[in-house]
């Protein structure tokens, strides 16, 4: 089987909603075979817990620090044979590059019984349609992270970032360092300063994918920063072609597969700023979310 190609790694893709896609596999997931597959009494309708893999997705499976898309799935026949899978969790094997979606469909009762193969039978034509709310919100908070990036480097505080955690019960971004207890205050407060003005600035987001050679000179502002390895495909790699996705934030390089914003003004709408700062065994960790009154 073929990698599943991610529409939104190239920049128009990172803000494509829907596409059509081609079924690869859909599995039906039951506990147990020989019990009824749990039903809606007061809808009359079964739910069945299902696992597509489609040629093409415009999904952002979980992964790279950012929580997974939500969406449908839906065939694309215009009769009573079309089903929609609510799709809650996309995620992705590293070593074959497939996308895995995972939700749940819908039977009526006059649909009971119908052969689960008939779902969404390979080489049928489905589309993929993101959670457009959800979408913003994970693309803003993932943004919002690489703006703490290019604050630290505004503050002349060019420490190795180490974690990125871009979910939204409390994002935060870790460097490996440290910073002296008596300066804290103060760095604390003009990085607070400096990431406000990098969302007044309105500095418009990059995305480019680029040879292993051009990602590791453009990214690499500090010896061992990243490792080019972890952001490039097994399969690129086999066949001798290893490419990276850069992402530039607020005038920042970084290798990223995650999804953002267009510039980082769209961050000023809900507040989003630096919220803290802690020092711990060698860590300087960056919280970072949208202002409480939004």
């Amino acid at each position: 089987m073929t990698a599943t190609e991610l529409i939104h790694l190239s920049y128009d893709g990172n803000f494509q909603l829907e596409t059509d896609a081609k079924v690869i596999l859909c599995k039906v997931i039951q506990s147990n075979q020989d019990e009824p597959l749990p039903s809606d009494d007061v809808n009359d309708t079964t739910t069945l817990r299902v696992e597509l893999q489609l040629d093409r997705t415009s999904m952002h499976p979980q992964g790279g620090g950012q929580p997974t898309d939500l969406g449908v799935i839906k065939s694309n026949i215009e009769n009573d044979s079309a089903y929609t899978a609510n799709i809650d969790k996309v995620t992705i094997d590293r070593a074959s590059g497939i996308a895995t979606h995972s939700g749940s469909v819908a039977l009526s009762s006059t649909d009971n019984n119908v052969a689960t193969n008939e779902l969404f039978p390979p080489n049928s034509s489905v589309k993929v349609t993101v959670d457009s709310a959800n979408r913003q919100l994970l693309s803003e908070c993932h943004t919002a992270g690489h703006v703490v990036d290019a604050a630290m480097a505004r503050c002349d505080k060019l420490l190795p970032p180490t974690k990125g955690y871009h979910f939204l019960d409390g994002p935060y971004v870790e460097y490996k360092g440290s910073i002296d207890i008596k300066d804290r205050e103060e760095f604390l407060s003009r990085l607070k300063e400096a990431y406000q003005q990098l969302i007044n600035e309105d500095i418009h987001t990059q995305i480019q994918t680029l040879p292993v050679d051009e990602a590791e000179e453009l990214c690499n502002r500090l010896a061992q920063n990243f490792n080019m390895k972890d952001f490039t495909s097994p399969s690129e790699e086999e066949e001798g072609n290893p490419s990276v996705r850069v992402v530039t934030v607020a005038g920042w390089n970084c290798p990223c597969g995650g999804t953002h914003v267009k510039s980082t003004g769209v961050l000023k709408e809900r507040g989003w700023g630096v919220k803290g700062l802690r020092c711990k065994k060698g860590v300087v960790r960056v919280r970072y979310g949208p202002s409480e009154e939004k």
